[in-house]
Parts: structure tokens; C-alpha cells; sequence
């Protein structure tokens, strides 16, 4: 039996409270920081949906970071793919709503749902729309892990994904909606 051990590379922290330094703005929809070193995005029914990119492409990592949402639809883009046309991003995306999707993986323009969480698995992850939910987010080779408040929501072999790729923000677009983040940090493996 071979044990693979991913070994750490480093810890950033992408969001530095203050500005979007290191991340791009793309599509519809508004990003500003407010006090505290909340990261906000708000957009409406008439918006396209926008993404927030960060600055560089990531392949093995662990992320950590909070998220606050009371309605609508957001997402933790991992290994994706920035294309001209909407939905703008194509790859993984570790699911925020305010519904039990949350903390499932959906690949955007490709196959839709890869693992949606059951009644029962969100339930243990004390999600409550509209509070602060801490979201861990690693993925390891063809491993993905999501947890919620520290209770795995997602936990699957997917070798059909991409292998590396660019990390963002979703505002899902053609809806009222407010989502904020903050501490958000990445941790690169080998």
C-alpha cells in the first residue's frame, strides 16, 4: 500500500482586509471591503453574475475562511477556468446558499452537481442563513474535502476534475443578493 502525504508549501492570507489587492473583478454584480475587513458582494436581478479571481492559478491546497449569507446564491470557485462568456468560470465550486446545497460541489459549465449534501448531512453542520459559517475547502489530487463549522458536508474521490486552476468568488447574478467573507486564508500543499 502506498501512502501519498501532501507536504505544506506555505500559508496566504488572500484577503487582506483592506482592498482587492491580488484579485481581479469580472461580470456583474459589486465587490467592496467594509469595516472590519468584510469582503462584500452584492447583486441584483438584472445583474450577469460576477466573479472575484484571485491572482494566481492553485493546484493542492487547503482553504479556510467564513462566509455570512441569508438568501441567494454564492460559491468558493476552486481549480477553474476563466472563460469570455458567461458564466465567465468553468470548474469546481464549493457551494454557499442559504439553502442545504451549501457545502456540496457543483462544477459550473460541466456536470452540474458532483456531491449535494442530504437533509441529514447539512443538518449536523449547524448552517444558519444569515450567521457567520467558518468553510474549509481542500483539494488534494482527486480528493475533495468541504467541512461546515468543522462537520464534513463533502468528502469524495473525483478524478474527473480539473487538476489545477484559478480560486474565486461567486455572485450568482439574476437575483437579489448580499454575500460577505472574511479571513480567508489558502494553504498550498505539494
Amino acid at each position: 500500500m502506498v501512502t501519498l502525504l501532501a507536504l505544506t508549501l506555505g500559508t496566504t492570507k488572500i484577503f487582506n482586509g483592506k482592498d482587492l489587492t491580488g484579485w481581479e473583478t469580472v461580470g456583474g454584480g459589486k465587490w467592496t471591503v467594509e469595516k472590519g475587513g468584510i469582503l462584500k458582494g452584492v447583486c441584483g436581478k438584472t445583474d450577469e453574475q460576477g466573479i472575484l479571481v484571485y491572482e494566481r492559478p492553485v493546484k493542492n491546497f487547503t482553504a479556510k475562511l467564513q462566509f455570512r449569507i441569508s438568501g441567494g446564491n454564492s460559491g468558493f470557485y476552486f481549480r477553474t477556468e476563466r472563460i469570455k462568456e458567461q458564466p465567465l468560470v468553468k470548474g469546481m465550486q464549493a457551494e454557499i446558499d442559504a439553502i442545504e446545497d451549501v457545502g456540496g460541489i457543483w462544477e459550473t459549465a460541466g456536470r452540474g452537481w458532483v456531491f449535494k449534501p442530504t437533509a441529514e448531512i447539512h443538518a449536523a453542520s449547524k448552517f444558519k442563513p444569515g450567521e457567520w459559517t467558518t468553510m474549509d475547502v481542500s483539494a488534494i489530487g482527486t480528493h475533495y474535502i468541504v467541512k461546515l463549522n468543522g462537520k464534513v458536508t463533502t468528502d469524495i474521490e473525483d478524478p474527473a476534475g480539473r487538476k489545477e486552476g484559478a480560486v474565486a468568488l461567486q455572485l450568482h447574478g439574476g437575483m437579489d443578493m448580499t454575500v460577505e467573507f472574511r479571513n480567508m486564508m489558502l494553504t498550498e500543499k505539494n
